[in-house]
């Protein structure tokens, strides 16, 4: 793996060759100049990672300087170095783009923080776009998304049947994403424009049910005062989805059954015969042909609805998409809300793959936007996970692979006791300098300290 380049601005040759030296020491790889002429040229010609300057050049302010080099690099982070009378001018250039700050005299070990910072949130941002790109471009279908071979066999399957108009049934568990994949059929079918009519089959008591698909004439029960079409009636030409069709009751599957035969019905209340013209989607969480076997669903109508049968797998049988449904719920919720990018620390995602989810996709989202929600560090770490999925999850083999964790004692240890030792054993091992041991965690020090508070470590 390349070095990553910093870019060092400083009129003084003492202050450079410091900067030089503690940065080489830690890895990365150092560009040094006196003025800003001279930067601009090297930002040109090198592409640095990050620039570390001073607030006065010899030949330019750090605030004009800071938008000469977003003029070039729009995402090239710029940290300032000021004296204290200085401060609102440092102030100033942040306004114009700069990423942060450090006074005089420079705290060497701050600034290495502050710079390991600015750098992981870059790769962050640089690896979300990525993924982002390769969520748009491979790994999505309409508002899809998978890459396991389920998912790709369940992707080819779609794509070849929505230009049909055959009655598709769509069958899985709740939150496995059925109604995106009734979703994708209208968008990919030739009924694309015309009405998508969905109607939650669980969502209302027969009677009401009946009013709602077959629409009433005036007078046809009380309360009806004007006639209203129904969603059967509205879907004319276009897309009627029933979502959750095993909750309809015999008598009004019987009636339904009879629309799509026949291709007409008649509102309540009503002697005129409506001609419609339709594609039938619908979905559900129970197994049909159990239904039938114990007379709770029509034959049918079960024969009539599955022309075409898609069955979603649970997640829990596609957790190689765990990474990616991940990715793009963060992305989706980070534009939505205007947050900071994140990331998910291993832990946090050995854990999501680890967990079964029973409700499927839609908890995964929930719990995500948890996670984006309540995090307040650019890494999402355990500490954040709800209690359920923690106490769920088995935590055998989820410690470092090193020093106490690696005996036996692990696999007695619960989740909360394995984070704790963890963070024993970074202490431990850099002599108990709480910044050197948030950093070998990967945390930020605030969240460390939250953690050394919750179990009693902070003495």
């Amino acid at each position: 793996m390349s070095k990553e380049i910093i870019l060092v601005i400083d009129d003084k040759p003492n202050i450079r060759e410091v900067l030089c030296a503690i940065l080489e020491n830690e890895g990365y790889q150092v560009v040094t100049c006196k003025n800003a002429e001279e930067s601009l040229e090297i930002v040109r010609r090198v592409s640095p990672d990050l620039i570390v300057t001073d607030l006065k050049l010899p030949d330019q302010d750090g605030i004009t300087l800071t938008r000469d080099v977003k003029q070039i690099d729009p995402t090239l982070p710029v940290l300032l170095i000021t004296a204290f009378g200085t401060i609102s001018s440092a102030v100033e250039a942040i306004k114009a783009g700069a990423y942060d700050y450090l006074t005089k005299p420079i705290d060497y070990e701050r600034l290495k923080l502050l710079i390991k910072r600015v750098l992981d949130q870059k790769r962050i941002n640089l690896e979300n776009r990525f993924l982002k790109e390769e969520l748009e471009n491979k790994y999505r279908l309409d508002n899809l998304v998978g890459k396991g071979n389920t998912m790709r066999k369940l992707f080819n399957l779609i794509k070849n049947v929505a230009p049909s108009n055959s009655n598709v049934l769509i069958q899985g568990e709740c939150g496995t994403g059925k109604e995106l994949i009734a979703r994708a059929l209208y968008n990919l079918s030739g009924r694309k424009g015309k009405p998508l009519i969905v109607v939650d089959c669980s969502a209302l008591p027969e009677g009401l049910l009946e009013s709602e698909l077959f629409g009433h004439e005036k007078g046809a029960f009380t309360g009806a005062d004007t006639r209203k079409k129904g969603r059967i009636e509205l879907a004319h030409q276009g897309t009627l989805f029933l979502d959750e069709i095993g909750e309809m009751s015999l008598p009004l599957q019987a009636k339904l059954l009879r629309v799509i035969q026949e291709r007409q019905f008649v509102r309540l209340g009503g002697l005129e015969t409506v001609k419609i013209d339709f594609r039938l989607i619908a979905s559900t969480n129970r197994n049909l042909k159990e239904e039938v076997a114990r007379g709770a669903f029509r034959s049918d109508l079960y024969y009539r609805l599955n022309v075409i049968d898609i069955t979603v797998p649970p997640l829990r049988e596609r957790k190689e998409d765990i990474p990616l449904l991940v990715e793009n719920f963060m992305n989706k919720i980070r534009e939505r809300d205007r947050m900071e990018s994140k990331s998910i620390s291993p832990d946090v995602m050995d854990i999501l793959m680890r967990y079964d989810w029973p409700g499927n996709v839609r908890e995964l989202e929930n719990c995500i936007e948890r996670l984006m929600v309540f995090c307040p560090s650019p890494m999402i770490t355990t500490e954040y996970l709800p209690e359920e999925i923690l106490n769920t999850v088995d935590s055998v083999g989820r410690g470092k692979k090193s020093g106490t964790l690696q005996n036996g004692r692990q696999n007695r240890l619960s989740l909360p006791e394995l984070e704790k030792e963890t963070i024993l054993e970074a202490l431990r091992e850099t002599g108990w300098n709480k910044s050197k041991a948030a950093r070998l965690l990967n945390i930020d020090r605030k969240a460390l300290y939250n953690r050394l508070k919750k179990y009693n470590l902070e003495s």
